[in-house]
């Protein structure tokens, strides 16, 4: 099924009725098609139906875009849509579908490339393609367009595993920064020691009664917690005491360690830092948090300045640290960086953020969950998708585990496509308007 030899009247171009401005579509010999946009007040597309015989379809076009002068950039106003039928029900508009989705797409030069394999919904014979173009003055080009039968997309299976050593104050918290906090800090870096083994007491465990774990996630500065001498009991990454525990149970049980440890870098500067731990050992990346509380920036920690994303042999990971994930744009800036999986460490919150925030988090991003917290009151797990918790535990020194598929998706009715399924995975990210957000002025507002 190689739509790319049909005949290119197969296709049918379409002007969105309400747009005030009209664009030019043409159909030529060789199987292209062109679509001409006049102005940012215009809306077009070609659509065509093809028939399905597999278990998945793969995508395929690549997309030659000329801008015009007043235009900087296409963000995503150009489009491949699949609207799969439910043929109880007929392929015609607008009657109830099975599902819509985008095609997932790359962006060389002055090319956009479509690729991707969709898997297909039971019983579905006939799918609907659209090749959509909106709201930029600019001339497109869609050449050597395919549909093809494939394989469904194959499951990408990651064991995830949160630990959970409890943080145990020796004095009230009323205490705190008195000289009675101090009480047990006399050998810091026995202190340090004594709570890196119950950490490696953890991971022990997880090795001994869970096979085969991918990655495994530690709280937030567990291993210096309450300290009143930070200068002392920072660390190097790598170097320190806990990336070398990471990196030696990493290597040994071929599993990534994520951690979160107060950093002191070799220009003498101090940052709240998650480090993981590749399988060999190595240092897979950092992350420094970037939003900092204000006890903090006022004792001297800097924050980091981007939302990176680390490429693990699993897939793509993002990380927040405690006060980051109160912030919703946070996550969203790691989905639309590729994250597929949330590394979460932090020091403990309310507990109704446990149930409703941040499982709100992988809701609006799609992307599953592994919170780490320190404090016996509050839960680690893992966070599914749709905000499910899929496994947690209060358990001192326990662990909560969950094999989660980082290709399966959770979609959701209606959304935006209309009366059929929607994934809000891809949705919230090719239905947003990444240029609006680029022109806003966030200084503060004057009264």
């Amino acid at each position: 099924m190689n739509e790319s030899r049909k005949r290119p009247e197969d296709w049918t171009f379409f002007n969105a009725p309400l747009a005030p401005d009209r664009a030019e579509g043409r159909a030529d010999a060789d199987g292209s098609l062109s679509i001409r946009l006049p102005s940012r007040r215009a809306c077009a597309w070609w659509e065509r139906e093809i028939a399905v015989a597999s278990r998945g379809v793969r995508f395929r076009a690549e997309v030659r875009v000329a801008l015009g002068p007043d235009e900087t950039a296409l963000y995503n106003d150009l489009a491949m849509l699949v609207t799969w039928y439910d043929p109880a029900r007929g392929a015609r508009k607008g009657v109830p579908f099975l599902r819509r989705d985008f095609v997932r797409c790359a962006d060389d030069g002055a090319e956009r490339v479509f690729d991707d394999v969709l898997e297909v919904p039971d019983g579905c014979r006939v799918a609907r393609v659209e090749i959509v173009a909106k709201w930029h003055r600019m001339d497109v080009e869609v050449r050597g367009f395919a549909a093809e039968p494939a394989e469904a997309p194959p499951p990408r299976v990651v064991r995830c595993v949160v630990a959970n050593p409890h943080e145990r104050k020796s004095v009230d918290w009323r205490d705190e920064g008195t000289a009675a906090a101090a009480a047990g800090w006399d050998d810091p870096a026995a202190v340090v020691a004594e709570r890196l083994g119950r950490m490696e007491a953890c991971l022990d465990r997880i090795a001994a009664e869970l096979p085969h774990p991918d990655i495994v996630l530690f709280s937030e500065l567990f291993a210096d917690t309450g300290t009143p001498c930070p200068e002392k009991t920072a660390e190097r990454v790598p170097g320190g005491p806990s990336f070398a525990l990471a990196s030696r149970w990493a290597e040994a049980h071929r599993c990534h360690v994520a951690m979160n440890v107060r950093e002191r870098t070799d220009a003498g500067t101090f940052h709240n830092t998650t480090f993981v731990a590749d399988r060999a050992g190595r240092l897979a990346g950092v992350y420094r948090k970037a939003t900092l509380t204000s006890g903090e920036y006022m004792s001297g920690i800097l924050p980091g300045d981007d939302f990176g994303v680390l490429d693990l042999d699993f897939g793509r990971v993002g990380c927040l640290t405690c006060w980051d994930n109160w912030f919703s744009e946070t996550a969203k800036f790691l989905r639309r960086k590729g994250a597929e999986l949330l590394l979460f460490p932090l020091a403990g919150g309310a507990a109704d953020h446990m149930e409703m925030v941040f499982p709100v988090r992988s809701v609006d991003t799609g992307i599953p969950t592994l919170l780490a917290t320190r404090q016996g009151h509050l839960p680690s797990g893992v966070i599914g998708r749709d905000g499910a918790w899929l496994a947690k535990t209060l358990e001192d020194g326990g662990y909560a585990w969950a094999d989660v598929d980082l290709a399966a998706r959770v979609r959701t009715h209606w959304l935006s496509v209309g009366p059929g399924d929607g994934d809000p995975y891809q949705l919230y990210l090719d239905e947003s308007r990444p240029e609006l957000y680029e022109r806003q002025d966030l200084r503060r507002p004057r009264r």
